[in-house]
């Protein structure tokens, strides 16, 4: 599992000893730079607005993400370690870009307002999403009719298409008042067929039956009869639990039916390597996209949390995963000052972690200390945000 923090801390006028603070508490975890621009900061009723909409961005977008690889396995079938070793982000592997970010200022322009910035990112974001559901319906449909000629290649005598099974000499042909039938007769029904089958219709002709073909289920026969009996006798038949196919021999549609299958695999093999490459190559912008609203959250509660002029030090940190809780603790001790009690639940509901609750009389809404320790749990007296990347992890 690889798990990254960004957190952001008071610089106090010099970065070098918030980072070093930093560093004296995550032990031997792995810390790298995390540059920012400075972003026009805007009001503070657009901070808090935007601080809403950048967690819900966030989310999406990392389920996004989620969406493409699931989609990449379950396509190609790849291992995560292969995926891990072909997917890139600005020709950088996941984890080499997460760990060099530097915000890409030819894709979103850091000199733009913060709400342009956002727009833009989920702009792009939903045409990416637009694409993939346009052309996952479009695969889907090329595989649902691979798979319908697939079922007329397959299964037993029943249900599989005939053509290529009955011969044209199989076939009365040329009558205008005969044809023959083909039936499929379970194989522990044989001799009922062969006592029965001339009885049931009027205008069967006797000793007319013969074997076309079998599988292991069924035999499959022909017979022939009067044209005016054809639905009488497959009623009966169907009593007789024998299947009547309905069947006619017929040139144009067998070479028909050939080319379509020659036509349905190439399609889907073409569309399948289409997708794949697309799924690669957007790939990088789904998580570029992802990490640059990450940058932003970064930002935007560094100024709510710490306030104006900007004066924080945004911080990567890659941690040991077996000491993780106790190097959260020891940052969350340190940091310790930064909040009172009373202030980390205005903070807490603030940046999105509670929602106050109106004051009523009644029990059902007393305080909830189990919540509120649960919301303090999860807050931390500085900036913190998790990056999970996890969806490559050994198979």
């Amino acid at each position: 599992m690889t798990l990254y923090w960004l957190l952001s801390v008071p610089a106090q006028g010099d970065g070098h000893i918030a980072w070093r603070d930093v560093k004296n508490r995550v032990g031997d975890s792995e810390v790298y730079d995390f540059t920012l621009p400075m972003f026009k900061i805007g009001t503070l009723d657009t901070l808090v607005r935007l601080s809403d909409e950048l967690a819900k961005y966030d989310a999406s977008y990392e389920n996004t993400t989620g969406k493409f690889i699931d989609t990449l396995k379950n396509l190609t079938g790849a291992s995560n370690a292969s995926l891990a070793s072909t997917l890139v982000v600005e020709d950088k592997s996941v984890d080499q870009y997460i760990r060099t970010f530097s915000w890409n200022n030819s894709r979103f322009r850091s000199d733009k307002a913060l709400p342009e910035i956002i727009s833009q990112i989920a702009e792009a974001m939903g045409s990416i999403e637009a694409s993939l559901k346009t052309k996952m319906t479009q695969y889907n449909a090329i595989k649902n009719s691979l798979a319908t000629v697939k079922r007329k290649q397959t299964g037993n005598l029943s249900v599989r298409s005939l053509n290529g099974i009955v011969r044209r000499e199989d076939c009365l042909s040329d009558s205008e008042y005969m044809r023959t039938a083909f039936v499929a007769v379970p194989k522990n029904l044989t001799r009922e067929w062969a006592n029965s089958y001339e009885h049931l219709a009027d205008m069967v002709v006797p000793r007319s039956s013969k074997k076309i073909a079998d599988d292991a289920e069924y035999v499959l026969y022909s017979v022939v009869l009067f044209k005016r009996v054809f639905d009488e006798f497959s009623n009966k038949a169907r009593d007789a639990r024998f299947i009547v196919r309905d069947y006619v021999y017929d040139e144009d549609e067998i070479q028909k039916d050939r080319v379509l299958a020659i036509e349905v695999v190439e399609q889907e093999e073409e569309l399948l390597d289409n997708i794949t490459e697309w799924l690669k190559g957007s790939f990088g912008d789904v998580v570029s996209a992802w990490i640059h609203i990450k940058a932003l959250r970064v930002f935007v509660e560094s100024i709510l949390r710490y306030g104006i002029p900007p004066d924080f030090l945004p911080i990567l940190v890659k941690p040991n995963l077996k000491q993780a809780s106790k190097i959260k603790q020891q940052l969350n001790e340190f940091f310790s000052y930064l909040e009172t009690s009373a202030s980390a639940s205005a903070r807490a509901t603030m940046a999105g972690k509670a929602k106050p609750k109106p004051v009523h009389s009644s029990d059902d809404s007393a305080f909830d200390m189990q919540e509120f320790s649960n919301i303090l749990s999860d807050y931390t007296p500085f900036v913190f945000f998790d990056i999970p990347w996890t969806f490559l992890d050994s198979d």
